[in-house]
């Protein structure tokens, strides 16, 4: 078949390698050719049946426990998750030093500088867990859409979200927004460029998009290759290299304000039992050691500060 990269448009593969899925252990083989110009990952031939590879167990639309922010234990966690989405709040600064973990997503908000009354999209929302979370935090006019989302009821009975793809919610005409969210995402989607060239008509002039989603041409994938735990195969349809990324946001009319890194220990922790062939292991920390899970901890720390870890966080602006 011929080959052109999705997001650098090259003709030319370096190779292609064929991986098996590994979360849930489905049959199947999928070949996957990496691009000779940017690195960047893409399936060759997505199954037909490719909904069946996201059972109800799909951890995209795992919901946020009711009793979440209840109680003493849910103050503190809604002091802290509105610092980390805000860099605001000195109580949450206070519960960050005892307890520094941070939900990358809700990180990641931080970068778009977002005023409480800022029009927000999460595009893929999955059970809308961030939604409730942003709410939760102060930010008032935030929505979701996602075609596979598991009730027509607004979330928490005030969140909005539509059962919707991207083109039907364009096709609804709701207000502009000031910003839309991918989050692990757009490597699911079968056309990115389409994809982000269509959510420039969603966007207030200067609106934002902010995407994160895995990167391929990292130290997990050289190290780990068909093993890797963020290729996900058959699932990630198109696993872009930075220079991929850019390629394409360039291309769609964006202009590229942040590139940053989160990626996270259980990629390393997922990645060493995928290469043992121990099947659905990011739900298995028991396999390692402490002292394992510290030295995945320091070396994800440094990956993500020398730029060469698995996961990606791009903000564009129209």
């Amino acid at each position: 078949m011929r080959y052109r990269c999705v997001w650098c448009q090259s003709t030319q593969v370096a190779r292609t390698v064929v991986a098996r899925e590994r979360l849930f252990g489905m049959e199947g083989e999928f070949e996957y050719a990496e691009c000779a110009q940017c690195g960047s990952l893409q399936l060759l031939q997505p199954p037909e049946d490719l909904g069946r590879y996201y059972p109800p167990q799909y951890d995209a639309y795992s919901n946020l426990p009711e009793t979440y922010y209840r109680g003493v234990l849910g103050v503190l966690r809604a002091w802290r998750d509105r610092t980390v989405a805000t860099g605001r709040g000195l109580l949450g600064r206070l519960v960050l030093l005892l307890h520094p973990q941070q939900d990358p997503r809700v990180r990641s908000v931080r970068l778009l500088r977002l005023s409480p009354d800022a029009r927000v999209l999460d595009v893929g929302c999955g059970s809308g867990l961030l939604l409730l979370i942003l709410h939760r935090v102060g930010f008032r006019h935030v929505e979701g859409i996602d075609p596979y989302f598991p009730s027509e009821h607004p979330l928490g009975g005030r969140i909005p979200v539509y059962r919707r793809t991207l083109q039907q919610h364009v096709d609804a005409q709701p207000l502009p927004y000031d910003a839309l969210m991918y989050h692990h995402v757009l490597e699911h989607v079968a056309a990115p460029e389409a994809e982000l060239t269509l959510a420039r008509r969603l966007l207030q002039r200067g609106g934002q998009v902010l995407v994160r989603l895995p990167l391929a041409g990292s130290y997990h994938w050289q190290q780990y290759g068909v093993d890797w735990f963020q290729l996900d195969a058959p699932r990630h349809l198109h696993i872009p290299s930075v220079q991929g990324m850019q390629a394409l946001a360039t291309r769609c009319g964006y202009r590229i304000e942040h590139i940053g890194f989160d990626a996270l220990p259980l990629h390393l922790h997922a990645s060493e039992l995928y290469r043992r062939g121990i099947l659905g292991s990011q739900h298995r920390p028991e396999m390692h050691t402490r002292q394992q899970w510290r030295h995945f901890a320091r070396l994800t720390d440094e990956l993500n500060r020398q730029g060469t870890a698995d996961s990606g966080v791009f903000v564009l602006r129209l």
